[in-house]
């Protein structure tokens, strides 16, 4: 059975004037004082917020050096002849190499008469460039090429370890020179090991003392 509604009446206070809800709002000083609480707390977040962005952009430097390795690989495959990623020492406005400096420029070389990529022929333009050489600093500011000691371990870190040649060279048929590149920032460090045998690319994070895969 329902219950027959009751009628609409208007409240009303001693003096027989009709009572209106009080409007819901925030006074001039709630509004401050949340302002002010959420200044602090934002103030408090960005700090750890900019530390992980910075150590986000060594990961992504990692990341880019193993698409470059990867991309030569394909390319050696792509043209039947040995590529190389190239490291060579940051150069001044005249070619005047950059003593001390650990941002190197790098180069994606293609060996055009077959008998490897090689430093006298790259010197004497006998090698072709497949992409323009860049800096590595200009590039990605803000990380550094290697560790420095303490930050990897006891000692530094070179930016890379591939051989006297400075240089990843990988074949038609698979194969590459073994090394590491080395790159941190922010407490991060992160490395691109290259093997050899089969030029499998990984990359590692440097956490606890031991590098762990990612």
């Amino acid at each position: 059975m329902r219950c027959p509604r009751l009628p609409d009446r208007d409240l009303r206070g001693p003096d027989g004037a009709a009572l209106r809800p009080r409007a819901q709002g925030f006074t001039l000083v709630e509004v401050l004082v949340a302002l002010a609480l959420l200044l602090v707390m934002a103030g408090t977040a960005i700090p750890p917020l900019t530390g992980h962005l910075r150590a986000e952009r060594v990961r992504g430097a990692a990341l880019a050096m193993r698409s470059l390795l990867q991309k030569a690989r394909a390319q050696a495959a792509t043209h039947a002849a040995n590529v190389a990623v190239v490291f060579d020492p940051p150069l001044g406005g005249h070619g005047i190499e950059v003593p001390g400096s650990a941002s190197p420029v790098v180069a994606l070389v293609l060996d055009t008469n077959h008998n490897g990529v090689r430093r006298a022929e790259i010197a004497a333009g006998g090698e072709r460039l497949l992409e323009n050489p860049w800096r590595f600093g200009a590039r990605f500011p803000g990380v550094t090429w290697g560790a420095p000691a303490g930050v990897a371990g006891s000692t530094a870190v070179p930016g890379h370890d591939v051989g006297v040649a400075d240089m990843v060279s990988f074949s038609p048929f698979g194969g590459s020179g073994a090394g590491r590149i080395t790159v941190s920032g922010e407490g991060a460090v992160y490395s691109i090991v290259i093997h050899g045998a089969n030029s499998r690319i990984r990359v590692e994070r440097r956490a606890g003392g031991r590098w762990v895969p990612t």
